[in-house]
């Protein structure tokens, strides 16, 4: 009776939220803060208004998703004539967070902070994160303002002031798109504004070559513990919005921290390596696509992105973004690639990424002290480390919380693109979930020969086995879509 007891206990039923608490332990993540932390919390420094220059007349306004609590960016357009100012208010956290004081040295730590479909484990403390710096509407906050005046289609001149904002509404991306089409809104003319710098920066992107890759996310709508499901996520047009802007402010930043010779953080893309372009380069001709391209510059990749046919497109923009080298941090600024970019920082997530408080600290000493802060390169691949650690723990629990969700439901048929042949199988990514599974050849019909598979092909497939305890998925019954076979 008691192995039988404990034989039931073992059997337990796994939910999502035990999944993010096993692969949180597993990497040994910093939960919670220290007692010395909360006590300083009590003596932090009070903000002196006057020591901020004033900005609240001007309605800026917070565009985030609709769970968000950490508001860490607030933005303004003003449209006249030919002349378009764009402000960028970021949450001034360094007036906060002192320099190697306990928080500071905690925040170094953490990197970053780290988000799940249930929780947000913070780099700041909460009263921090979520209250004091965090941009709240209708309450007076500290901030760094970045200020872009453009004439036509070229930048005329940028300034920073530390300036005092209040926020007059926290919009969602969803609110905002409504609300283009809404002339009744009380917001109607700001969010008009906003749109009028939308496509002056996206004339930018498209100048410079911006790799204009189009891949479909998925977020986890999170009710409870037990119940969840898999959406993909709305393709809203204020979602480029606020990316092209923050693009732009992380650009004028990291101009003028290089042309002033500071060793900061910068963000760097380097072109894509040799030996990833020889395989791209070999996909492509095995799917019968003409490849005349070298891939040395921005506008090879767009080519492509822009004129595969829609039955290949999913499969090669996802190849040729893996063949994309992965960002990092450095004292040493090379410039973005993938933004086509000659500079480039973050500085509008300070309350989130430790690298952007870093650049904080480096303008304002530059600015108004004019002295340079000296930062360590072991530190800029410290936080490359963590922010890699952040994006292999999220890819670790959606491949689980997929594999539960799969269970849950008893969904076991699927179609999918192969993304991978190997001498044991292949590698098939389904279309309308976020996962990946593995065929091995003993799996597959004998009738589709190795030779017969090829890359980017669109297959349906049955789930034979899925293991919850690491998310891996074990595939057959393949068949070729639009095949006798």
């Amino acid at each position: 009776m008691k192995k039988y007891k404990k034989k039931k206990k073992l059997l337990k039923r796994i939910n999502l939220s035990d999944i993010i608490d096993a692969e949180i332990k597993s990497t040994s993540l910093r939960q919670g803060f220290s007692n010395k932390i909360i006590s300083q919390l009590k003596s932090i420094r009070k903000f002196d208004e006057n020591s901020h220059k004033d900005f609240t007349s001007i309605p800026f306004v917070t565009i985030d998703g609709e769970n968000s609590k950490d508001f860490d960016d607030a933005v303004y357009c003003e449209v006249n004539d030919n002349n378009t100012r764009i402000m960028v208010a970021i949450a001034d956290v360094s007036f906060f967070v002192e320099k190697n004081d306990p928080i500071d040295l905690e925040a170094r730590k953490r990197g970053n902070s780290f988000y799940f479909p249930d929780r947000v484990i913070p780099m700041l403390p909460e009263k921090l994160s979520n209250d004091i710096c965090s941009l709240i509407p209708r309450k007076i906050r500290a901030c760094v303002i970045c200020e872009i005046q453009i004439k036509g289609d070229k930048i005329e001149k940028y300034q920073f002031h530390r300036g005092k904002i209040k926020s007059v509404a926290r919009l969602t991306y969803k609110e905002v798109d409504e609300i283009q089409s809404d002339k009744k809104s009380k917001y109607f003319d700001l969010v008009e504004n906003l749109f009028h710098a939308l496509d002056i920066l996206v004339k930018f992107s498209e100048k410079r070559g911006k790799l204009k890759f189009n891949n479909q996310e998925y977020e986890v709508n999170f009710k409870n513990s037990e119940e969840f499901e898999f959406k993909k996520k709305p393709n809203y047009k204020s979602y480029r919005l606020i990316e092209e802007l923050m693009v732009l402010a992380n650009n004028v930043t990291a101009n003028l921290l290089f042309s002033k010779g500071v060793k900061s953080a910068f963000r760097n893309h380097d072109r894509p390596k040799k030996e990833k372009v020889v395989e791209l380069k070999k996909a492509l001709i095995d799917r019968q696509i003409k490849n005349n391209r070298d891939f040395n510059t921005q506008s090879d990749f767009n080519f492509y992105l822009q004129n595969i046919s829609s039955k290949d497109f999913n499969f090669l923009n996802d190849l040729m973004l893996r063949t994309q080298s992965k960002a990092y941090y450095d004292i040493n600024n090379i410039g973005h690639f993938g933004l086509g970019l000659e500079y480039y920082t973050h500085f509008t997530s300070p309350i989130r990424r430790y690298s952007d408080l870093i650049v904080h600290r480096d303008l304002l000493e530059i600015i108004f002290s004019k002295n340079s802060n000296k930062n360590s390169k072991e530190l800029m691949e410290y936080l490359t480390n963590q922010e890699k650690r952040g994006d292999d723990l999220e890819r670790k629990v959606i491949e689980r919380a997929c594999s539960l969700y799969i269970k849950r439901k008893k969904i076991y048929y699927f179609n999918g693109i192969v993304d991978g042949i190997e001498d044991f199988g292949i590698f098939i990514k389904a279309i309308d979930l976020p996962f990946s599974g593995l065929a091995r050849f003993r799996h597959i019909s004998r009738a589709i020969s190795k030779n017969s598979i090829q890359l980017g092909q669109q297959v349906n497939f049955k789930i034979i086995k899925n293991n919850i305890n690491n998310g891996k998925i074990l595939i057959g019954n393949v068949k070729i879509i639009g095949s006798n076979e």
